[in-house]
C-alpha cells in the first residue's frame, strides 16, 4: 500500500496559497486533494486506491473521535462481481418435431444478462408469444397457460402486439425485465427470447455485473425459429465464470449516552476508476479522480462530524457516518450497508446524502435537494430557512428514489434526502479535478444542511413518494445531453450536448431549452424521461427547443 501520509504532507506543503480560505474550506481542500490525486487513481470499487481512500476516512473519522461502527470496527466488507464471463460450455440445442440442430455461441446465440450464472435446463417447449400480461390493458400472453406448461422452457418474442406504434402503451411493458419476472413467476425452467419480426434491437450480449439476476438460464437466439409448434424441445446449459471484487464501506458513530435514536450521513468515496467498467463519459482510459464525485461529499461528511459532535441541538441523536463505496457500480454499499446494518434500522430517524456537493455554479448559486417528498419535515423546515438568494439558491425535488446513495434508504422507509450542488460538463470525465471546486459553495451548502438537519424529529416520519408518471427504468433510446438540474423554469435546459450523439447531430447546443418532443410537452427532466421512454432506435420525432428567446423546431432520428 502506498505511504498516504506522505502523499498527504506534499499535498499540505503546496498548497500555500490556501491562507486566504476559512478553517472550513481549507479542511475540504485537504481532504479532496487526497481523495482526487491521481496516485489514488480514481477510487475504483476494489481497487487499490479504493482501499487507501478508506483507509485515510477512518483515520479521519478517529481523528475527529469517532469510534467504528461496524461492532467496533470502522470498515464494512462486501463481496460484488467484477466481472461475468460466459464460457465455452454455454450450449444451445433446438428440437423440432423432424430434426434437431445445435446453434453456435456469440454467432446464433448469447447469454442474456439477467441469466443464472450456472444452470441446465432441457425441456419441453411453451410458446409465451410476447410474454406480456397486462392486468390494467386487459392483455395477456398466456391464455393457453396452464399449470401443466410449469416447467417447461419459455420462447418468448422481443417487442410487443403495437410494434410499429412507437407511443404504445405496451411500451412501457415489454422490457426484458418484465417479460423475465412474468415468465420466472409462472415456472419457467429457462427463456429462450428471439426476434421473429426484427424490429426490435436484439439485447446487448455484453453479461452485466450488477444485475439482480434470475434463476433460471436464459438466452437469446438470433435464429428464425419459424413456427413455434414445432419446436418441441429445448436444451439450454449455461454457464458463466464469475471474478469478485471486494468493496469497503467505511463506518464512524458518535454514540450519546442512553440515546436510541440515530441520523446516518453519507457520501460515497468510489469513483469509476480508469473507466476499466465503463461509466465514463469520455473514450479513452484516463484517470478519473472525481474531485466533485465525489471526494466533495466525503470532505463535507467528515468536516461536519467534527462540527456536530458538540452541537447541542444534535444531543438527542446518535450520529452515524458513512463512507459508501460501490456508488458508481449501482449503490453497491448503501444497500449492503442497509441489508447487514449494525444498528437498528427502525432506529434511523433520517438519512443525509452528500453526492456532489463541490461545484456550486458562481453564475446562478442554485443547488437542489432532492428528496424533499420523503418527509413532510423537509418542506415544513425549509419554509423556515432564510437564505442569501445571492449566495444560494435551491432547487427541490419530490422523489425519493434517485441515482445516489440516499435511495437505499428510502427503500427501507427511512426520510431520505440528497444534498447536490448541480451538473457539470467534467461529471464522469477525466477533467473532474481538484481545482475547479468551489469551496466558498462548499462552506455556504454545509451550513444551509446545519439548518436543515437540527430541528429533525426524533420520531421518524416518513412519507412514500409516487413515481413520476410510472416511468419505466430503462430507455431504448438516448438523446446525448445532459440535464441542467439547477435549472427551474419551465422545460428542460441542457447543460451540456455529447459531440457526435443524436442531439448534437440534429443541432442541439447547450443551453438550448427543450419544451416539446413530439405529442409530449417537457415540463422539466421527469417529463422528458417520460417522453424519451416512448421511442425505439429509427424513430423521427420532431422537438421544439427555446434558444435566445427564439421557438425553434429540430428533427430527430434516434439511433
Amino acid at each position: 500500500m502506498r505511504n498516504y501520509f506522505l502523499i498527504l504532507a506534499l499535498l499540505i506543503c503546496s498548497s500555500s496559497s490556501a491562507q486566504e480560505m476559512t478553517p472550513a474550506q481549507m479542511y475540504y481542500k485537504q481532504v479532496i486533494s487526497f481523495l482526487a490525486s491521481d496516485s489514488l487513481e480514481g477510487r475504483l470499487t476494489g481497487m487499490p486506491g479504493e482501499l487507501i481512500s478508506a483507509q485515510y476516512i477512518k483515520e479521519k473519522m478517529m481523528e475527529v473521535g469517532l469510534k467504528g461502527g461496524n461492532n467496533g470496527a470502522f470498515f464494512q466488507k462486501f463481496e460484488y462481481t467484477y466481472v461475468r464471463i460466459p464460457s465455452s460450455q454455454t450450449k444451445l440445442m433446438l428440437g423440432y418435431l423432424d430434426s434437431s440442430m445445435m446453434p453456435q455461441f456469440g454467432k446464433d446465440f448469447f447469454v442474456v444478462s439477467q441469466s443464472t450464472n450456472d444452470a441446465i435446463a432441457n425441456n419441453q417447449v411453451y410458446d409465451a408469444g410476447y410474454g406480456l400480461e397486462i392486468p390494467k390493458m386487459e392483455y395477456t400472453d398466456y391464455k393457453s397457460y396452464t399449470k401443466a406448461d410449469s416447467g417447461k422452457v419459455f420462447v418468448i418474442k422481443l417487442g410487443h402486439p403495437e410494434k410499429n406504434n412507437p407511443h404504445s402503451k405496451y411500451g412501457f411493458y415489454s422490457s426484458l425485465q418484465n417479460k423475465i419476472n412474468t415468465a420466472v413467476q409462472k415456472g419457467a425452467s429457462a427463456i429462450l427470447f428471439h426476434n421473429p419480426d426484427r424490429f426490435d434491437k436484439e439485447p446487448i450480449g455484453a453479461l452485466k455485473k450488477t444485475d439482480d439476476l434470475a434463476p433460471v438460464p436464459i438466452c437469446y437466439t438470433r435464429l428464425n425459429l419459424g413456427d413455434v409448434s414445432q419446436l418441441v424441445e429445448v436444451g439450454m446449459q449455461v454457464k458463466i465464470a464469475t471474478v469478485k471484487k471486494q468493496g469497503h464501506n467505511v463506518i464512524g458513530v458518535l454514540n450519546r449516552n442512553k440515546r436510541k435514536k440515530y441520523l446516518v450521513i453519507g457520501a460515497h468515496h468510489d469513483h469509476i476508476g480508469k473507466a476499466e467498467m465503463g461509466n465514463s463519459r469520455s473514450q479513452g482510459q484516463e484517470i478519473h479522480n472525481g474531485a466533485d464525485d465525489n471526494a466533495s461529499g466525503v470532505a463535507m461528511m467528515l468536516h461536519l462530524a467534527n462540527r456536530l459532535k458538540n452541537h447541542r441541538k444534535f444531543r438527542k441523536f446518535n450520529l452515524v457516518f458513512v463512507a459508501f463505496s460501490g456508488e458508481e457500480l449501482g449503490l453497491l454499499g448503501s444497500k449492503y450497508f442497509v441489508n447487514n446494518c449494525p444498528i437498528d434500522t427502525s432506529m434511523i430517524a433520517a438519512m443525509i446524502n452528500f453526492d456532489m456537493v463541490g461545484r456550486l455554479s458562481k453564475e446562478s448559486h442554485t443547488a437542489v435537494l432532492n428528496g424533499v417528498g420523503t418527509s413532510p419535515y423537509w418542506n415544513k423546515r425549509l419554509k423556515k430557512i432564510k437564505l442569501d438568494t445571492t449566495l444560494l439558491k435551491l432547487n427541490t425535488t419530490e422523489g425519493g428514489i434517485g441515482a445516489s446513495d440516499h435511495t437505499s434508504f428510502y427503500l427501507i422507509n427511512v426520510p431520505a434526502v440528497h444534498l447536490f450542488s448541480g451538473q457539470h460538463r467534467d461529471y464522469h470525465m477525466p477533467e473532474d479535478d481538484e481545482n475547479k471546486i468551489n469551496y466558498e459553495g462548499m462552506e455556504l451548502l454545509e451550513d444551509f444542511i446545519v439548518k436543515l438537519m437540527c430541528k429533525i424529529p426524533k420520531k421518524r416520519k416518513f412519507t412514500p413518494t409516487k413515481s413520476e408518471k410510472n416511468t419505466p427504468r430503462g430507455f431504448k433510446v438516448t438523446l446525448g445531453v445532459m440535464p441542467d438540474y439547477t435549472y427551474s423554469g419551465n422545460g428542460m435546459r441542457l447543460d451540456n450536448v455529447s459531440p457526435g450523439k443524436t442531439a448534437d447531430k440534429a443541432g442541439l447546443l447547450r443551453n438550448d431549452i427543450i419544451t416539446q418532443m413530439g405529442t409530449h410537452s417537457i415540463g422539466g427532466v421527469e417529463d422528458y424521461m417520460h417522453a424519451l421512454s416512448h421511442y425505439s432506435k429509427g424513430d423521427t420525432v420532431e422537438i421544439k427547443i427555446l434558444r435566445n428567446g427564439q421557438v425553434l423546431t429540430k428533427t430527430i432520428k434516434f439511433e
